[in-house]
Order: C-alpha cells, then structure tokens, then sequence
C-alpha cells in the first residue's frame, strides 16, 4: 500500500507523541508499505529525540507561521499542510491518509478535510482526547476548539481509541457516530526493551514528564515508610516537566537525597538500561481525567521490561495493569508503601508479575498494531 502519515509529534520533537509516531510508521514501512510522512516544520527548542530515520520514509516538513511558537503554530498550520497534503496526494495517489489527533494543533483537521476532498480515506488515532480544565477566556477557547475538534472528528472515516474508557470520552465529547470508533491500543517494540539484560537492583522506576497528575509526589511520600524496611532502596526518576522543583524540595524536606535520583531528560536509547536494572515500574498516582483508564507508552515499556507495575486504583487500563497479576493498584501513599515493600521482600512474586507483564505486553508488539490499522482501511474500501 502507499500510505501517507501526517503528524504534528515527530522527531527531533521529544516526548510520548513522537516516539508514538515515529513506531507507527516504522512498523508500517517493516511490513512492505510505502509510507510518506507530512509534518510541520517547527523550531524545537527542547531536548531532541534523533533516532535514524529510514531512507525509505519519505519525509517533507512544511513550512507554517510561526514556526518558533509551537503553540501558535500547532493552531496555524492547518492551511499550509492541506495544501501540501492536496498537492502529494494527487501524485502519489494514496491509499489512506494516518493521522494523530490532539485537542491542541490542527494537523488533524488538515489531514481530515485533504482526504475528503481528495476521496481518501483517513484514519485518525486519538493521542490525548480533552482538555484539562481551564477558567475565563481560556475556558471559552477551549469550548470553541472542543466544537472545531467534533467537526473535524466527524468527518473521519475510523477513529481509533486506545480502549472502552477513552471511547466513553469521544462519544461524550465530540458527539462522533459509534460505528466510526474502533479500539485499537498503543504499541511498543518489545524487541527494543526484551533483549536488554543487567543484574536487577532494588531500584523503583519511573520515566515520563513531571506532571502533576503522575502522582510522583505520592511515591516521595510512601518512601518513608519503605526506608524502613529497606534502607538501601534506590527511586530513579527519568525525565523533566513543571513538577521537578516541587518533588526536588520534597525529597530534601524528607531526607531522601540519598535514595532518590532525578536523572532528567534521558536520551531513549538508554531508557531499556534503567528499565532493566529496576524492581518495579511505576504508572500513574492520582486518578484525574487524564490518567483514567489510561494506556501510556511507558506502561508497555515497563512491562516489554518484564516489570511489576504499581499505579493508583482506576488510572491503567485492566489491558495493561491487572491487579494481583502484573502489580498492584493502591489507593494512597500508605498503601503505596506497603506494596512496594511486599514486592521488594517477596523475589519469587516480583518475578512472576515480571513474566506476567511481559506475556500481556505481546498483543501490544507494534507489528500487530498496525496490521489491524490496515485490516480497517480493507473494511473501509468494501
């Protein structure tokens, strides 16, 4: 097939979008197709994510307004990019258009009115669904943006939703036809994370941005606790975000310099090296629309790791984070602790919810992820 992917994450951009973008369309190109990819042409001026892109992708940026403000450009660039969108098309003649829809920038809605226009279908998977909450004007932004999102969304030939909570958000949030909606999870490629072996430590994991809504503060506060019992335990924190100055302070106020290590931004390649060494992986620690039922890329790489998962009651999916099987869910630091404990004193159980991640992390391989993304462009053209 001649697939064209249009995104707004994607390499030398840093974080989960484009890691998620950059998968998809290296799994694609690994089954035979020919993929080309559309993006954006913005200036980045964080930490880079620089893997080696394949010769073989055809990748154009385009130019857009702004190109130095992400934010303004992720508004602006819808019209730059459906004329490019336009102008491809029509001489490669795709068979569909992949896209990844965030309620922030309009590549999306690009994507979306080139296809229609163009009699292409278009496949759109869901990034991130809604908006946090917001007061004033930016409140009415957000409402305005929701309506232009729903209108775009509409005219999508498949929506693709990481599992049946995230589905419950669409239909509620956009008013999008059901039939339109499949769900189909985020991948990973297990082969990237299964084949790296070092000597386990008592080490707790985390690796993600420093949002407030990770919970990273609860896991500072059950460590206490934890010292205890295990003095020597180590809590390696990969990646930055907003919340780093706070949960630097809480370590300091509760004597944890010497057990908690803040490593920052790390370059992924190396992230297998720490996920290898850990214990126990840890997902989210409140529970907020973000977090429920969420699926987050670094869940998989916990458990492509073979790692025991802790994370708050009702934020992972019961795909990925099955209580008792692969981990625990927990309702508050307390109880954070007295898992953490269990898991560390118990080696027999850590290893078996080890085994147990890394069986359930299969379905989620990339390779079958998008041979159901293209089993649905079969049953749009029928």
């Amino acid at each position: 097939m001649n697939i064209l992917a249009v995104f707004f994450h994607f390499p030398p951009i840093s974080g989960g979008g484009s890691v998620l973008s950059y998968e998809i369309v290296n799994s694609f190109l690994n089954q035979g197709h020919q993929i080309f990819v559309i993006v954006p042409d913005v200036e980045w001026y964080g930490k880079k994510f620089e893997p080696q892109i394949k010769s073989k992708i055809k990748l154009i940026r385009v130019k857009i307004p702004l190109r130095n403000n992400i934010k303004i450009a992720a508004r602006l660039c819808r019209r730059n990019l459906e004329i490019e969108i336009i102008k491809l098309s029509k001489k490669e003649k795709f068979d569909f258009i992949f896209t990844i829809f965030h309620p922030f920038h309009m590549v999306s809605h690009a994507a979306i009115s080139a296809g229609n226009k163009l009699n292409i279908p278009v496949i759109v998977k869901i990034d991130d669904a809604i908006f946090t909450k917001s007061k004033g004007l930016k409140h009415l932004q957000r409402i305005i943006e929701k309506k232009w999102n729903g209108n775009a969304l509409q005219n999508a030939n498949k929506i693709l939703v990481a599992n049946e909570g995230i589905k419950k958000i669409i239909l509620k949030e956009y008013n999008i036809n059901e039939e339109k909606i499949i769900i189909i999870p985020n991948g990973i490629d297990v082969e990237f994370f299964k084949n790296i072996k070092k000597q386990k430590k008592p080490t707790l994991v985390f690796s993600g941005m420093m949002y407030d809504h990770r919970g990273i503060d609860i896991l500072l506060n059950s460590l206490p606790i934890v010292i205890t019992k295990f003095p020597d335990i180590r809590v390696i924190l990969l990646g930055e975000g907003p919340e780093i100055e706070k949960l630097k302070k809480i370590t300091t106020e509760l004597n944890l310099i010497h057990n908690v290590e803040f490593k920052g931004w790390v370059d992924r390649k190396e992230i297998p090296n720490f996920l290898s060494e850990s214990y126990i992986g840890i997902g989210p620690l409140k529970l907020t629309d973000v977090t429920t039922n969420a699926l987050p890329i670094k869940v998989l790489e916990y458990m492509a790791s073979s790692l025991p998962i802790l994370s708050k009651k009702g934020t992972l999916s019961k795909e990925v984070l099955e209580d008792n099987k692969n981990g625990f869910l927990v309702e508050d630091s307390k109880e954070l602790a007295n898992k953490i404990i269990k898991l560390l004193s118990d080696e027999e159980l850590r290893e078996k919810m080890g085994e147990n991640s890394f069986r359930m992390v299969q379905s989620f391989d990339w390779s079958n992820i998008t041979t159901k993304i293209l089993q649905l462009y079969n049953d749009i053209k029928k």
